[in-house]
C-alpha cells in the first residue's frame, strides 16, 4: 500500500486523501519518497529518529501561543499524529519563549546544549518578483522578520536576506504582497 496507510487506516482518510492517494499510484512521476515535513522548532533533525521518539501527544500544538502546529492525518502512514507546520499558509512566530519545545515530554522538540533552536529551514528570495523591483516601495518582510532574527534587513529598498540568521519561519512568505510571492521556503 503506498505510504505505508495501512488496511485500516484506508477507512479513516477523509475524501480528499483518497483523491491525493489516487494520483501517488497513477503517476508514472511521482516521487519515490514523501517530501519532508516542516517540523516544530527544536524537532530532531534525523526523521526516523523524530518518528520513534515523539509520542503525538500533541502538548506542542496546545502549548504554541499562535497555534501554527498542526498534526498529521492518516495518509500519512507511520508519521500520522505528528506534528508538522505550514510555514507559507501559517508560519511559526518563532517565539522568544518558545513555548512548543519547553510542553513536549519525549524530547522529540528540544533545546540544542548551548540553549539555541536550529532553523526548521531556509527562506530564498525571487529579487525580480519583489514588489521593490516594480517600482512599489515595500519592506513588509523585514518588518515582519522575527525581532530576535532579523534575517532581512532593507538596503536601497531592496530586502536582503542573511541566509545564516534565517530560522525558516515563514513570515517573510506569508505576508510578502507580491503575487507570486517573492519568497520561497524549504525544509533543511
Amino acid at each position: 500500500m503506498p505510504t505505508g496507510i495501512s488496511r485500516r487506516n484506508l477507512f479513516r482518510l477523509r475524501p480528499g486523501d483518497y483523491l491525493t492517494l489516487f494520483r501517488e499510484v497513477t503517476s508514472p512521476n511521482a516521487p519515490k519518497e514523501a517530501p519532508r515535513q516542516f517540523r516544530p522548532p527544536g524537532a530532531l533533525s534525523n526523521e526516523d529518529e523524530f518518528l520513534s521518539v515523539c509520542d503525538r501527544c500533541a502538548e506542542c500544538s496546545i502549548a504554541c501561543p499562535y497555534q501554527v502546529i498542526e498534526h498529521l492525518g492518516p495518509i500519512a502512514g507511520p508519521a500520522e499524529g505528528t506534528p508538522v507546520l505550514n510555514p507559507e499558509l501559517n508560519p511559526c512566530h518563532w517565539c522568544a519563549s518558545m513555548d512548543c519545545i519547553r510542553a513536549c515530554p519525549s524530547g522529540a522538540l528540544s533545546f540544542a546544549p548551548d540553549d539555541l533552536v536550529p532553523p526548521i529551514g531556509k527562506a530564498s528570495i525571487q529579487l525580480e518578483l519583489c514588489l521593490n523591483e516594480q517600482g512599489i516601495l515595500c519592506d513588509t518582510c523585514a518588518m515582519q522578520c522575527p525581532p530576535g532574527i532579523k534575517a532581512i534587513t532593507m538596503k536601497n529598498r531592496r530586502p536582503i536576506l542573511d541566509a545564516a540568521a534565517c530560522v525558516g519561519c515563514g513570515l517573510c512568505a506569508y505576508h510578502c504582497e507580491a503575487s507570486p510571492k517573492a519568497f520561497k521556503l524549504e525544509t533543511l
